[in-house]
């Protein structure tokens, strides 16, 4: 019976002996090397490991068999203890899936009663765990791998217990959410950051992120790009209050890379992180532009003065260009606008009939209704 060969313990002296003389009872020779990986393969390191399966597939006739099938798992297991192991060399070495028996294809009933997956699934699973960790051999994208960006790093309590979360968003909108013991880094450095997140379908049917890597893929290179307006820094909560064209608010986290190089004014290019369904507007700041440019970019207004106040600093403008689309409402062509920045011989100057140009976009006001906004007078 098969089971005898696959319980039965073997020595290393009684393997190497088997090995020497491995051509002349090879079915022998290679239950003897999966018997030994079975009970050794964690403990004896990668050379040995791969070392045995080579010595194995010298013996190996591309055939459907049982000691190919459970050679085969194997392999699966010893790919996903040691990361310089390549499993897809292999597998095209051993004939998958030409070689897979019947019993391989189908999923397995323990004897607790619970169903296992198929050797066939467990491989496929292997392939893109080591496809995740080894996204240079990936010629475009990779199955069941997806670059999201960390939003956030939360904390909830359960059963006593705080635990960090993180919040990944990819480019279409899915959201998932992950602890944070899965990440290649510490919590505090994982939020602002890309990573190629590889995941699992649950029983109930849930996607669930089962694997996660740095992404060598910069945000901008993954999520659209976009012209923003700093319009405000919240020091305490260390949040980046972002506007766009559109006058969506938009959120970003300032991180160690962002807290020197921006203040408010500054425009920026951003990329925009929006979960499906979620009110909340993430942003990953990209870089800060240059004044005059991010100005064209984001879209000037065009606006006749129609009274001015010197004293109060303020001036009541009419927009004379046409106005752009938003869909958090809509811009009205009158407004007021502050010209306390401006210098003030150009703000003296200023009176009924003169040009000025406008930065503006809809900003939810104290009556909880968005209004016309003017973050530059120019």
């Amino acid at each position: 019976m098969p089971t005898s060969n696959t319980t039965q313990s073997v020595t290393w002296e009684e393997l190497l002996d088997s090995i020497a003389t491995g051509a002349a009872h090879p079915d022998d020779t290679n239950w003897k090397i999966y018997r030994y990986l079975q009970n050794n393969y964690k403990t004896i390191g990668s050379v040995t490991a791969r070392t045995l399966l080579a010595a194995y597939m010298k013996l190996h006739v591309k055939r459907m068999s049982l000691i190919d099938s459970c050679m085969l798992g194997m392999a699966v297991k010893i790919s996903e203890t040691y990361g310089d192991f390549k499993l897809p060399k292999f597998l095209e070495a051993w004939g998958y899936d030409s070689c897979l028996r019947a019993q391989d294809l189908q999923r397995q009933t323990g004897k607790d009663g619970r169903q296992y997956l198929s050797l066939k699934e467990r491989v496929e699973r292997a392939l893109q765990s080591y496809r995740l960790h080894h996204p240079e051999e990936c010629k475009g994208e990779c199955d069941g791998v997806v670059s999201m960006y960390a939003a956030k790093v939360f904390e909830k309590e359960a059963n006593g217990r705080k635990r960090r979360y993180v919040k990944l968003v990819a480019t279409n909108g899915s959201e998932l959410i992950a602890d944070s013991h899965q990440f290649p880094c510490r919590p505090w450095e994982i939020s602002g950051r890309m990573f190629d997140v590889l995941t699992r379908v649950s029983k109930q049917g849930n996607e669930r992120v089962s694997d996660i890597v740095a992404s060598r893929k910069r945000v901008d290179e993954v999520f659209s790009v976009e012209v923003g307006f700093v319009e405000f820094i919240d020091e305490s909560h260390g949040h980046i209050h972002v506007y766009d064209s559109q006058s969506r608010h938009f959120v970003a986290e300032k991180s160690v890379q962002t807290a020197s190089k921006i203040s408010v004014g500054n425009y920026v290019r951003f990329c925009p992180i929006i979960a499906n369904g979620d009110h909340f507007k993430s942003a990953a700041i990209v870089g800060v532009m240059d004044k005059y440019e991010g100005r064209k970019a984001f879209g000037i207004y065009e606006a006749k003065v129609e009274y001015a106040n010197a004293k109060d600093r303020y001036i009541r403008y009419s927009i004379e260009s046409a106005i752009r689309y938003t869909p958090e409402g809509n811009i009205i062509k009158a407004g007021f606008a502050s010209t306390a920045a401006l210098p003030e011989d150009v703000r003296n100057g200023m009176g009924q009939g003169c040009h000025v140009r406008l930065i503006l976009f809809l900003k939810r006001g104290k009556d909880g209704m968005k209004h016309n906004y003017v973050a530059e007078v120019f």
